[in-house]
C-alpha cells in the first residue's frame, strides 16, 4: 500500500480489526492489522496531513484515530465488533461513529468512495464525443453542461418501458 487514501481506508475498515491475523496473506506474506503495519502508519499520518486543513485538526484526527484502534470507549462494546463483521463499512460508522463525530465523517467520506473508474470512464467517453475536431470551438463551460444533459438523458432513459423491456427486433 503506497497511497495515503488507500491506507486511511484500510485503517477506518471496522472490519479489518476483526480478522484472524494468524493465517498468511495471499501470497505467503503475513497479515498485520493496520495499525501495527509501518507502512499504512505512514500512509495514514499522510493522508491526515492532506486531509486536515491546520494541524490542530490534524491533532484531533490523530487522536480519534488512536481511539478507534485502542477500542476505547464505544468500540469496547461487544455489540461493537461483532457489527463490524457483519454490518456495512458505512452503516457501521454511521452508527457507532457518534462517539467520534469529525473521524466518521472522513471514515464515511473515504469508504463510500467508488473502487471502480467506469463512471468516469464513461464520462470522459461522452466528453470525447461532443469535443470532437469538428466541434472544438465550444467553450469548456459550454461542453461541461452538454456532457451533463447527455448524461442525465442516459439516466432519465433508464425509467423508460423500452429501456426495461428491451428492443424486441425480429
Amino acid at each position: 500500500m503506497n497511497i495515503p487514501l488507500h491506507c486511511l481506508g484500510f485503517a477506518l475498515n471496522p472490519h479489518f480489526f476483526k480478522i484472524n491475523y494468524q493465517s498468511p496473506a495471499p501470497g505467503g506474506m503475513p497479515r498485520h492489522p493496520p495499525n501495527s503495519d509501518k507502512e499504512v502508519v505512514k500512509g495514514l499520518l499522510e493522508a491526515f496531513d492532506k486531509i486536515g486543513e491546520s494541524e490542530t485538526k490534524r491533532r484531533l484526527l490523530r487522536q480519534k484515530m488512536s481511539a478507534f484502534q485502542a477500542l476505547e470507549g464505544i468500540f469496547r462494546l461487544v455489540a461493537t465488533e461483532d457489527d463490524a463483521t457483519f454490518m456495512s463499512h458505512i452503516a457501521w460508522w454511521s452508527t457507532y461513529g457518534s462517539h467520534i463525530p469529525k473521524l466518521a465523517n472522513v471514515a464515511k467520506k473515504v469508504l463510500s468512495q467508488p473502487i471502480s473508474s467506469s463512471s468516469a470512464e464513461r464520462t470522459w467517453s461522452t466528453y470525447s464525443e461532443i469535443h470532437s475536431v469538428k466541434q472544438n470551438k465550444l467553450n469548456s463551460t459550454r461542453v461541461d453542461k452538454l456532457v451533463f444533459i447527455n448524461s442525465n438523458i442516459r439516466l432519465q432513459s433508464r425509467f423508460t418501458k423500452t429501456y426495461k423491456r428491451g428492443t424486441n427486433r425480429r
